[in-house]
């Protein structure tokens, strides 16, 4: 069964009226009619107010009912789990009344008359106020779990604590400038204590409610990928909610799947974010539950409550989409029994987004994971079957890998480098692209080459590969440096730019590639073991990221196909756009189509996406290769043609829908 949960937002000015007209037992119900069987509702704001009547916090001046109390007990009557919210490093009333606890920046404290106050939590902030406030929470209610938002509260901080604390730890000043010799250290300082921080939470709330869920906002998600405390058992990963939202979820969902514990992807209903009222069409909310639940993820909708205690209109369009989506859609997805079947990993770590020695930790690693969330777009657009998984998780997932991607890492974790050598060694496949990553700060030596120290070029082109739609030269932009090779061989060489040299530009832009190529190897291979080390030097997910372009989709086609001819799955779509997510059981193959396509963007400042109308039909091909025979070959519940060539199995469509499932059930299983 497809896991849905909604978030209700609730923070209020203290000139709103909070409960005065509330319908607790309506809510319920309605969340339960969709199949919502979690809920998050707010105990405490960023604002700083309580949402029940506190002794501890400051309870909201213009509350009438007890919000908190009667969700809990309306949804638990209706058997739906509900967990308390706890701004948790934003609280504008305890920032107010205690001045000391805010956080303070390079050029003075955080303070507001009105709304949020940053607070810094290893101030008296944790243990005279959020502690207690638990503790409050868990002794009169006992609700399911526990969900802090936001992660601000690990950021740099000057406050009089975290200097004296940094001061009596490493006998130094916290630095004002990255350019500090010691920003590094301090880096390190605040990712230790932050993580030290959330486990003591995690533990004392279950001190007082074993089973409790407990969960920090986006910690342990792909812009902090951390392996966390015992104590600390849900992750949520929690997206923009500007830019594309049907590739944004299925990028958290890729990565939420290979999570050591479970985890969950929050997209909102709304337009425009959680900054906006209007709720979104039917269509784009349907494109991220398909994106979340093809990889068998929790979805659990961001949405706001009224203040007066009830849903709103909005919400209730919304909860009426989701029931009918469910009835659609669980009947033909894959069943939670059926396995992954991703034969691609694509490996991130924790340096693309702190640094190798920790200066970025908690400072917009959001802005970081371009190569990362490149790799996940254009393999979408080539047809692989893939997912994305830590490096401190990558020896677990490796078994049925058929090829493992490192996009861009700075460095990897010692112990995934070595699960990664023995796993090439025993015949998988390893493509390293954009860059060398270090280990224990020294470059990975057994890829067959090596980096020069200085950049060669800005920009290069690749030869196409043959059947390529038009046999030109593809461009990635990007530093480039040369290779030598030390054991591998050269598969494809760099083509320069005609007559430059690095940081000179044809006029203001990219002038035409040379006529052939240069001595310099752009992509070599090298045989370790029984398996296969390919090295791409040209940064190509970073600058699919930024630039998208399409002759590069192609070209990564054709390198899969290079060193996968024999893939297990993969989908021929010339217009790219659409996601493969593949499972399968014994007896049953799934593939799990989810269609990208069809998102616009509004005007203005941020790229607002919206979906008003289905998509135009894409031709599409799904490549099944299995050397059983196939009983049955359904679309949707519906059979459908198919064709074997050899091994492979082809079954054509149209992609004319939100997503599609392909089932096989085998003859032989």
């Amino acid at each position: 069964m497809e896991k849905l949960g909604w978030h209700f937002d609730f923070h209020s000015h203290k000139s709103v009226r909070i409960g005065h007209d509330p319908d607790f037992a309506g809510t319920a119900a309605a969340l339960k009619d969709a199949g919502v069987d979690e809920v998050i509702t707010f105990a405490k704001c960023h604002t700083g107010f309580s949402y029940f009547p506190t002794k501890v916090g400051t309870p909201h001046p213009r509350m009438k009912a007890d919000v908190l109390g009667g969700m809990i007990k309306a949804c638990r009557k209706e058997g739906i789990r509900v967990f308390a919210y706890l701004s948790f490093g934003i609280d504008g009333e305890a920032g107010r009344k205690r001045r000391e606890w805010a956080q303070v920046y390079a050029d003075g404290a955080d303070y507001s008359d009105q709304s949020f106050i940053n607070v810094c939590p290893f101030t008296g902030y944790t243990d005279e106020l959020m502690l207690p406030h638990i503790d409050e929470i868990a002794r009169k209610y006992r609700p399911d779990g526990f969900w802090f938002d936001t992660m601000g509260a690990l950021g740099v901080c000057y406050c009089e604590c975290c200097q004296r604390e940094f001061r009596e730890k490493h006998g130094l000043e916290i630095p004002r400038a990255q350019k500090e010799s010691s920003w590094p250290i301090y880096g390190a300082f605040r990712r230790e204590r932050g993580l030290a921080l959330l486990e003591r939470v995690g533990r004392f709330i279950h001190q007082r409610i074993p089973k409790a869920v407990v969960g920090f906002n986006q910690i342990g998600s792909a812009p902090y990928p951390e392996k966390m405390p015992r104590d600390i058992t849900r992750l949520t990963l929690d997206p923009a909610t500007y830019g594309h939202q049907s590739r944004g979820m299925g990028f958290c969902a890729a990565y939420a799947a290979n999570a050591d514990r479970p985890a969950e992807v929050m997209p909102t209903i709304f337009n425009q974010g959680w900054g906006d009222w209007s709720v979104s069409t039917a269509q784009r909310m349907e494109k991220v539950a398909a994106a979340c639940w093809a990889h068998k993820v929790r979805l659990f909708m961001g949405d706001r409550l009224r203040p007066e205690g009830r849903l709103d209109g909005a919400t209730l369009q919304a909860v009426k989409s989701f029931t009918e989506l469910r009835q659609r859609l669980t009947p033909l997805f894959p069943p939670d029994a059926s396995k992954a079947d991703d034969e691609v990993l694509v490996v991130h770590s924790k340096s693309v987004v702190y640094g190798e020695d920790m200066r970025e930790f908690a400072m917009d690693p959001r802005v970081r994971l371009g190569p990362l969330q490149g790799a996940h777009s254009i393999l979408v657009d080539c047809g692989a079957s893939f997912s994305i998984v830590s490096d401190l998780f990558l020896n677990a997932k490796l078994k049925r890998a058929g090829l493992v991607v490192l996009p861009e890492l700075p460095a990897i974790e010692p112990q995934a480098h070595a699960a990664l050598k023995r796993y090439v060694k025993g015949g998988g496949k390893l493509l390293v692209v954009g860059r060398i990553p270090n280990v224990r700060g020294k470059p990975m030596d057994w890829l067959g080459v090596s980096r020069a120290a200085k950049p060669w070029q800005d920009h290069i082109w690749l030869s196409a590969w043959p059947g390529m739609s038009q046999e030109l030269p593809v461009l990635v932009r990007g530093e480039f440096r040369k290779v030598t090779l030390r054991g591998a061989q050269t598969m494809v060489r760099a083509i320069q730019p005609y007559d430059l040299a690095y940081g000179i530009r044809f006029g203001w832009g990219i002038g035409p590639a040379s006529k052939r190529p240069s001595k310099q190897a752009a992509l070599a291979m090298r045989k370790f073991g029984k398996g296969e080390v390919w090295y791409l030097e040209a940064p190509l997910f970073s600058d699919y990221f930024s630039g998208g372009n399409w002759q590069q989709i192609e070209w990564m086609y054709g390198l899969l196909e290079q060193i996968q001819p024999k893939a297990r799955a993969r989908l021929h779509q010339p217009a790219g756009n659409v996601e493969l997510v593949m499972r399968r059981s014994p007896k049953s193959t799934w593939a799990v189509l989810v269609n990208h396509g069809g998102e616009e963007f509004a005007a203005g400042k941020l790229p607002w996406s919206r979906a008003l109308a289905p998509s135009p039909a894409y031709p599409v091909t799904v490549e099944l290769r299995d050397r059983r025979s196939p009983k049955r070959v359904t679309c949707n519940g519906a059979e459908c043609p198919f064709e074997r060539r050899g091994a492979v199995l082809h079954v054509p469509l149209a992609m004319d829908a939100a997503w599609k499932v392909v089932r096989v059930d085998w003859d032989d299983a």
